[in-house]
């Protein structure tokens, strides 16, 4: 297991890089989802993909309560989510999880999720979910420093 990063700045090969990333970080700039409906779902992704630069930076960067925090790989029996959450956290772990027996977000899922949160909410927690798949290639294959931010390691 690699401990070091294996990309130094992807920016330095491909400044595109860069002005995706600022472009796909504003997903969420109007605050329609809350920060911490958002920080919820950007640790389960984390915790989903095993990826502990994911997940420690949403510890880091938490507004929200340790046991909140602390049961969000359990949220279906904890009693610390509100239905809009347990939407959001169902369809995140639906997008990010295969499902080798058919597709990831059923009618019966979206239609669920749609109960508790409006269509521009839907829309943009797709966007944040888009969001987070912009970096888990950079997160998963260039391995950077857990604890420290993109643009903190990434100066060259």
């Amino acid at each position: 297991m690699s401990t070091h990063p294996r990309i130094e700045n992807p920016v330095q090969h491909l400044p595109i890089v860069a002005e995706i990333a600022a472009a796909v970080n504003k997903v969420n700039a109007e605050g329609v989802l809350p920060k911490t409906l958002v920080s919820l779902v950007q640790l389960r992704v984390g915790q989903i993909l095993g990826s502990s630069y994911f997940t420690n930076r949403q510890l880091l960067d938490a507004e929200d309560t340790p046991e909140r925090i602390g049961t969000v790989a359990t949220w279906r029996t904890s009693p610390h989510f509100t239905e809009s959450e347990r939407a959001a956290l169902a369809l995140a772990e639906a997008v990010h999880t295969p499902n080798p027996a058919g597709e990831r977000v059923s009618d019966e899922l979206f239609d669920e999720a749609a109960k508790h949160l409006s269509d521009k909410e839907l829309v943009v927690l797709t966007a944040v979910l888009g969001q987070i798949g912009y970096f888990i290639p950079l997160a998963l294959i260039g391995n950077p420093k857990v604890g420290v931010s993109f643009a903190e390691q990434w100066t060259k």
